[in-house]
């Protein structure tokens, strides 16, 4: 598989789970049925998921799908949750964006040469 085709197929993958993630996180909060649409997007994430991972690195894969994802729910959870962060919790999002720099640096430093 492409690179350009996996990142945004992991960044799909990304986007759909924070949306699942934040629709169960809704109704956990509000004591209702939304939680199904939730686990219906699941579905979807795990479907992509297995798109990836036919031609893909399973453990490279899953590294970039968490690390993404916990930077967009954080980021969710700050902004429209009104979350806050402790100073542990904003060095291990820095940890997550810097896992994905690491994990992508054979890709970065070729856009220098």
């Amino acid at each position: 598989m492409h690179k350009k085709t996996m990142w945004s197929l992991i960044i799909t993958i990304a986007i759909i789970e924070t949306f699942a993630m934040s629709t169960i996180e809704y109704s956990a909060n509000n004591k209702n049925n939304y939680y199904i649409f939730g686990i219906f997007l699941y579905c979807i994430v795990a479907y992509i998921l297995y798109k990836i991972l036919v031609s893909g690195k399973l453990a490279i894969t899953n590294a970039l799908w968490n690390a993404t994802t916990v930077i967009l729910v954080t980021l969710v959870g700050i902004f429209y949750f009104k979350e806050e962060l402790n100073k542990y919790e904003c060095i291990g999002i820095f940890f997550a964006i810097l896992a994905v720099i690491f994990m992508e640096m054979d890709t970065i430093l070729k856009l220098f040469h």
